[in-house]
């Protein structure tokens, strides 16, 4: 078993490529909704589906701007929002989409590292969550999540898959706490003209197939 120092020297080592190069290492997740532990909702906040024109009207408290391809999206209902408010100020979200789901919305910020996934009909995936600074150390991540997960629930959704980049511990301890099960981890790196991937065998409950990194040009897939 490798020591805690060892760990955080690879990371440390990783964090460093990644502002100078292409270097990401993708955990897949997932979790039976029934199964998964509920976090009840603070008091003074309230956690909705909600919908593009109310995320619309908040979208001066974000640091960035919500893609407008997300928000057609959410109106053709190929995904769902489900955001937390505290009185009328945006406190977080997290977004919920099902089918196909290109690299565009799985990625660390970089194309070259988006990657595609396929999921089951009965999965849902959650990628673009966000608790706002002001907001954090209150669970809200947790309880996000467990709103998302009683509504889809009932729409006859059974999984929840989910994807977190290797070095955000912050989301890694977040998933852990609500039991997701971590069933794969690829790689892509790239100096240069060099670069390297490598994809996982997925077990074979895993309720979602994946493509190949959006950057990878190799002829071949690693195992």
């Amino acid at each position: 078993m490798k020591s805690q120092s060892t760990r955080s020297i690879r990371w440390l080592a990783y964090r460093v490529v990644r502002r100078f190069a292409i270097a990401n290492v993708c955990h897949f997740y997932q979790s039976p909704i029934d199964t998964m532990p509920r976090t009840p909702t603070p008091s003074e906040y309230e956690i909705c589906s909600c919908s593009s024109r109310r995320l619309r009207e908040h979208t001066s408290e974000l640091d960035y701007v919500i893609p407008e391809r997300d928000l057609e999206m959410l109106d053709a209902g190929a995904a769902k929002c489900f955001a937390a408010f505290q009185a009328a100020s945006l406190a977080g979200f997290a977004w919920v989409a099902f089918g196909d789901i290109p690299g565009e919305r799985n990625h660390d910020g970089k194309p070259e590292t988006g990657l595609p996934i396929q999921l089951s009909d009965d999965a849902a995936f959650v990628f673009q969550v966000l608790v706002l600074p002001a907001y954090r150390g209150r669970r809200l991540y947790a309880a996000i999540l467990s709103r998302m997960a009683d509504d889809l629930q009932h729409e006859g959704i059974h999984s929840l898959v989910l994807t977190t980049e290797g070095s955000n511990q912050n989301a890694l301890r977040a998933v852990n706490r609500m039991q997701f099960r971590k069933v794969g981890q690829a790689s892509f790196f790239r100096v240069g003209p060099l670069s390297r991937a490598t994809y996982p065998t997925l077990p074979k409950d895993a309720e979602f197939t994946i493509g190949r990194y959006v950057g990878d040009d190799t002829a071949v897939h690693s195992s």
